[in-house]
């Protein structure tokens, strides 16, 4: 009876040191894994690393969209700014101005060179939670992207059957909102799955916002600045197929003019910039692959 009455007391000890003792809520929470990142803190001038990113120039009979741009791989165009940030310009092109003459003699309808840069081929994304911190321009007819493409594979061929993520879109027009967006078979162009988010009393323009993707098997959610933007899941995009349970590989560009923004370029801007202050790719919920080709 005595030993009984002892181990109660030592139970009962220990069940208030136990009690006292704070629970944190990562206890049991496996921490994401930082799997890749990018920075910019090269001089003025440095180009993107050719192992991470290639380029895609010319105009691409408007990319589908109408678009008004000649990409190129100038370092005027993209490059580092000296200050930790990569910087796509667009810039107005001048028909009479003979170093342009090569564009605008083969491409009437472009109005600006500008800059297009893809990971394709080189890194590929597979779930996970992917952003940047982005400064957008302002001006009717700039529109400024952060968005990923499926890889083709055994069940498609290219776009929109392989799949569109776009983190973050923005018009030009109207710098108080940003636009996220799933394109796939069945739901793609005009008819994609948009999110909007809006800035309130301060344009995105005016400063630099992180914009974000966190992409689970079957599940995608859109972020600016960690607020909800909006997502979708395989059932919401039922009876449409989910294409998103595959690789996929990064583009950042600054288009202008094309159909986003109505097609329609305020000419009196002579440039306008893109600004990509950082890259980060992390695991979520213990999912994400990089994937090194």
């Amino acid at each position: 009876m005595r030993t009984s009455v002892k181990i109660l007391a030592v139970l009962g000890a220990l069940s208030l040191i136990w009690a006292a003792v704070p629970v944190t809520a990562n206890a049991t929470v496996a921490k994401d894994k930082i799997l890749w990142t990018q920075s910019f803190n090269e001089k003025a001038g440095t180009k993107v690393s050719s192992k991470i990113f290639s380029y895609d120039t010319g105009n691409g009979m408007g990319w589908g969209n109408n678009e008004q741009e000649y990409y190129t791989n100038k370092a005027a165009n993209i490059s580092s700014d000296g200050s930790g940030h990569l910087v796509i310009n667009a810039i107005k092109l001048n028909p009479d101005d003979p170093k342009d003459q090569p564009i605008t003699n083969w491409c009437g309808a472009c109005a600006y060179s500008s800059a297009k840069i893809t990971t394709r081929g080189k890194l590929g994304f597979k779930y996970g939670s992917l952003s940047a911190r982005i400064q957008v321009p302002a001006g009717t007819g700039m529109w400024p992207a952060f968005w990923l493409l499926g890889v083709p594979r055994s069940t498609c061929d290219g776009w929109p059957s392989c799949g569109e993520i776009d983190i973050m879109e923005a018009r030009g027009s109207d710098t108080y909102h940003s636009v996220s967006t799933l394109h796939g078979p069945g739901y793609s162009g005009g008819g994609g799955l948009t999110h909007y988010y809006f800035s309130g009393n301060t344009a995105l323009s005016d400063g630099y916002h992180i914009y974000r993707v966190d992409w689970l098997p079957n599940s995608i959610n859109f972020y600016v600045d960690n607020e909800l933007v909006g997502g979708e899941t395989k059932s919401t995009v039922a009876p449409n197929q989910w294409v998103y349970n595959a690789e996929f590989y990064l583009i950042l560009n600054l288009a202008t003019g094309g159909d986003f923004d109505g097609g329609a370029i305020d000419t009196t801007i002579p440039r306008a910039s893109l600004k990509i202050d950082w890259l980060k790719y992390t695991t979520f919920k213990g999912q994400g692959k990089l994937i090194k080709h």
